[in-house]
């Protein structure tokens, strides 16, 4: 899906904000912008999330810095480690553990320093107390259960780190639902934004759960042209897929592929895009979603 000017002016954000917290020189600033603004000249068909790999790749070449969110990445890890055992048991009390599992596992997908620069523990906390609220497509909510239900194999693509402990609880759930489907999770190839890696999800228990594939990339998203040959081959054999976040919308919409798409709008775009309020939920499959202009 072709990048828009408000996530042109993002990137260039992201960069600048990046540049500010490494206080660099005036002069290297001025070498990052010039060719920030290159890369953003020359954008083509590119979505979103290839744009900002470009720009952080760019970024990284002045920055003495590998995982510039590694800090932040670690620390909603661990806050969401220490609750998963709480979340865990409200979620097997419910009589809807489907329903209360993907609520939990959407609720999670506000932890995005790349859609946003605000995240805080004391909103999460307000957003995870009042998820039972959470309103999702009813339709597209039971379409999900029955292919759970029937499918031989799901591709669950992550987005976030902390977030993929609400993830992992999903998962147990619908372990639980069919006890012979086959999960993999696809996690990114490489540290960029606060996007889980394999790394993150040997940290939080996944990896002890499933199977975990690294998709290969640096790309904040599942760009089918750029990821890994065993990622490819793990959602080219899935019945159908989970895939959470904006990022991974992005990237993936438009491939005519049986996924499930699972974010919280976040960003200005995506809220006039969708005509929604910030932090609305959304729930959609990739063949049948139409309000997305």
């Amino acid at each position: 899906m072709r990048a828009d000017k408000e996530c042109l002016d993002c990137c260039r954000k992201k960069a600048a904000g990046l540049l500010e917290q490494y206080h660099v020189s005036e002069f290297v600033r001025a070498l990052v912008v010039l060719e920030v603004d290159k890369v953003l000249a020359e954008t083509g068909d590119k979505s979103a999330p290839v744009l900002m790999a470009e720009v952080l790749s760019v970024v990284e070449k002045y920055l003495p810095v590998s995982d510039a969110y590694e800090i932040p990445k670690q620390k909603y890890n661990q806050i969401l480690m220490e609750w998963e055992e709480a979340v865990r048991t409200e979620v097997l009390e419910q009589k809807d553990r489907f329903l209360a599992g993907i609520q939990c596992a959407i609720t999670g997908n506000y932890i995005d320093f790349g859609a946003m620069s605000d995240v805080n523990k004391e909103k999460l906390e307000e957003l995870l107390q009042n998820r039972r609220k959470t309103v999702l497509d009813e339709t597209e909510l039971e379409n999900l259960r029955e292919e759970i239900l029937h499918a031989k194999k799901l591709v669950y693509i992550t987005d976030n780190a902390g977030e993929i402990v609400l993830d992992k609880i999903f998962i147990q759930v619908l372990k639980e639902m069919n006890k012979t489907l086959e999960i993999c999770v696809l996690v990114r190839g490489v540290p960029v934004l606060n996007d889980a890696t394999y790394m993150d999800a040997q940290e939080v228990g996944i990896a002890e759960l499933v199977k975990v594939v690294s998709n290969g990339t640096d790309v904040p998203g599942t760009p089918l042209d750029k990821i890994s040959e065993e990622a490819f081959a793990q959602i080219d054999s899935a019945d159908l897929c989970i895939a959470k976040g904006q990022g991974n919308f992005e990237t993936l919409r438009g491939c005519g592929r049986n996924i499930y798409y699972l974010f919280l709008c976040k960003c200005e775009l995506f809220v006039k895009k969708f005509q929604v309020e910030r932090f609305t939920p959304v729930l959609n499959n990739e063949n049948r979603i139409v309000q997305f202009i």
